[in-house]
């Protein structure tokens, strides 16, 4: 009989209680009626396979790539994660998206003590007046991701403006917060200015009768965040890009010159001067094969020891999400130590480090990088659900003086052959499954850098697993 009790019980609370819960949650809607808001998110699975991505058969400690999950070494299954809402009103709108990127682990994924954060990763508030709009968060804006990305895509935290001239031109104008920081100096005086990293932007965007767009830019970077250089710099430049009947050529030039007044180490003041630029061009055959061909160009220092910086180094390379060969788990758009490379990028910044650097994600470029001279060759193309990109990469130095300088060695100027391969299925405008094999076999240049043994072949096979909704 108390059998039965418990029995009935259990089975009326298992009917109720959730029909009560339930029922007592209601429905979630804006309290404000007069705007129509739209929820989204996606998650992106990457398992990882790494093997000597030291360019080295033993363990040393270069083996290891960094990306925005954090250390990745051997096999790891990086995660991104994404969900937002997008609102709209009248002449206004909002985007929300919060996000968290980890490396699988119990901790990471069950909340642990050390559990992965999740926060807004990006935002973005507008209001329009008719002329412009003003808007204020920390969305992605882009300088040149169009073309070569040498200079600046991010998300750091801005107030700035738009607005269209004509059907033609439109304009933006960015006040970007890079880092701002506080503290007390020896003496206990509060201590600010020299902490701080701030950018200002102007790009203009024209478009041409037969759509090809020529975008001007102007971006002044206030860098002091380092808290050794105050690295004053104008970058101008401009990128051009369109579709010309079967063919898309992609153009861009930079040009970088200001000055560091301060360094700790030496006392010295240096003039910067030094360029970038990128042109590609790919030919729509057919959809199934588009071929494309290209060049980046970025100056390196001659010299360590003397007051000039010729290196050149961007606010934040973004060239992995670059049309022509962008691509998100390549090897060289990761960081990887031994080539001194940063992430998103496609050079070796962080080569070098007796005179100041003036930029780079994190502030990690040096100014005695050694520049970059890439060419590719490509293919890409999409049969029904299948899509591919197959595309090799020769990379070398631009200029090796000042890190022969630094390393007190002979270097030669050859880094290394990339061969990347991504295969993808989309399954449906859901779900797609896919792989990037990412192979560097290294050049002359590593071994002079690290020594002995620095020659191996390095893979990164990513697989990856893609659900958007």
């Amino acid at each position: 009989m108390k059998r039965l009790i418990v029995f009935l019980t259990a089975l009326l609370a298992i009917v109720w209680i959730p029909q009560a819960a339930f029922s007592a949650m209601g429905t979630m809607s804006p309290k404000s009626k007069d705007i129509d808001i739209q929820f989204f998110g996606s998650v992106k699975t990457y398992p990882t396979f790494l093997s000597d991505v030291d360019l080295n058969d033993d363990d040393t400690r270069f083996d290891k790539i960094s990306d925005e999950s954090g250390t990745m070494s051997d096999h790891n299954i990086r995660n991104e994660v994404r969900i937002g809402w997008s609102g709209k009103g009248q002449n206004w709108d909002f985007l929300v998206i919060l996000e968290t990127d980890f490396n699988f682990s119990q901790a990471n994924a069950d909340r642990g003590g050390n559990g992965a954060r999740f926060g807004v990763e990006k935002l973005n508030l507008r209001y329009d007046f008719g002329p412009a709009a003003i808007k204020a968060g920390w969305n992605s804006r882009f300088l040149d991701i169009m073309t070569g990305g040498v200079l600046y895509g991010d998300d750091h935290p801005y107030i700035g403006f738009e607005g269209k001239c004509s059907e033609r031109f439109s304009w933006e104008a960015l006040y970007l917060v890079v880092q701002d920081d506080t503290t007390t100096d020896s003496i206990g005086a509060i201590d600010a200015d020299t902490l701080d990293w701030r950018v200002y932007t102007l790009k203009g965007i024209y478009k041409l009768s037969n759509g090809f767009v020529i975008s001007p830019f102007y971006a002044y970077s206030d860098n002091d965040e380092n808290h050794s250089a105050n690295a004053k710099v104008h970058y101008l430049g401009a990128e051009a890009y369109g579709k010309l009947g079967i063919i898309t050529p992609r153009l861009e030039f930079v040009y970088a010159t200001g000055d560091t007044d301060t360094w700790t180490s030496t006392g010295l003041d240096y003039d910067i001067s030094a360029w970038a630029a990128f042109a590609s061009v790919e030919a729509e055959l057919s959809k199934s094969f588009i071929p494309y061909a290209g060049i980046t160009y970025m100056t390196g220092d001659d010299d360590a020891n003397d007051s000039d910086i010729e290196a050149f180094n961007g606010i934040t390379n973004i060239a992995r999400y670059t049309p022509t060969f962008g691509m998100e788990n390549a090897f060289i758009h990761r960081s990887i130590p031994v080539l001194g490379s940063v992430l998103y990028s496609n050079n070796f910044a962080m080569l070098g480090g007796t005179s100041p650097g003036y930029g780079g994600v994190a502030n990690s470029s040096t100014g005695d990088s050694p520049g970059l001279i890439s060419f590719g060759i490509g293919a890409k193309g999409r049969m029904g659900k299948l899509s591919y990109k197959a595309q090799i990469l020769f990379m070398q130095f631009q200029e090796e003086g000042a890190i022969e300088d630094y390393y007190g060695t002979s270097i030669d100027s050859y880094v290394g052959t990339e061969y990347d391969l991504q295969l993808t299925y989309k399954f449906n405008k859901h779900f797609s499954l896919g792989n990037c094999l990412s192979v560097f076999d290294p050049g002359d240049a590593v071994e002079d850098l690290r020594g002995p043994g620095y020659d191996d072949i390095g893979f990164i096979d990513t697989i990856e697993l893609k659900w958007t909704w």
